[in-house]
C-alpha cells in the first residue's frame, strides 16, 4: 500500500490498521518529498521523515510484532508493479482504479495480479476526510481567529 499520509488522520489509520491486520508482513510506500513537490499539492505537506515515522509509529501501536517496512516512493505505483513477492494491495474506495492499473502493469511485466482490498472512506460533516480537507479547515480556523 502507499500514499502521502500527510496529517495522519482517521481515514489513513483505518486503511493502515486494516492492511496490517490482514497481512503477514506489510510494505508501505510513503511518497518522497520530491514526488510531493512534483505533484504540486495545494496544501503544505510534512517532510517525508515525519510522515514515514507517523505511519510506522501508528502501525507499531496496532501490532508491534508484525513485520512492517516503510519505503519512499517516487511515482504513483511504488514497488507494486514490479515486486514479485507482493500478493495483495490495500487501497481506499477512491484509489481502487489505481490498483486496477497496477494489476494491468503487473500483467504486462509477466507478474500475477494482486488481490485488491478496498476500505470504505471516512467522512466528516458529510465530506470525504482528506489531508486537503483538514488543511482547509485549519486555514479557516486561523483566518477566523485573526478577525476576532
Amino acid at each position: 500500500m502507499g500514499g502521502t499520509f500527510s496529517l495522519l488522520h482517521r481515514g489513513h489509520r483505518r486503511l493502515l490498521r486494516f492492511a496490517l491486520l490482514c497481512s503477514q508482513e506489510l510494505l508501505v510506500g510513503v511518497t518522497s518529498d520530491e514526488y510531493v513537490k512534483e505533484r504540486g499539492k495545494s496544501h503544505p505537506v510534512e517532510p517525508y521523515e515525519v510522515r514515514a515515522l507517523s505511519v510506522l509509529t501508528f502501525l507499531k501501536t496496532v501490532d508491534p510484532s508484525r513485520p512492517v517496512a516503510i519505503v519512499p516512493i517516487d511515482d504513483e505505483y511504488g514497488p507494486a508493479t514490479s515486486d514479485p513477492c507482493a500478493d495483495c494491495i490495500f487501497v481506499s474506495e477512491e484509489t481502487f482504479p489505481g490498483a486496477v492499473k497496477v494489476n494491468m502493469l503487473r500483467r504486462l511485466r509477466g507478474l500475477p495480479p494482486l488481490k485488491i482490498f478496498a476500505v470504505e472512506l471516512v467522512t466528516v460533516e458529510g465530506v470525504r476526510l482528506s489531508s486537503t480537507y483538514l488543511w482547509e479547515r485549519l486555514q479557516r480556523k486561523r483566518g477566523s481567529a485573526r478577525t476576532e
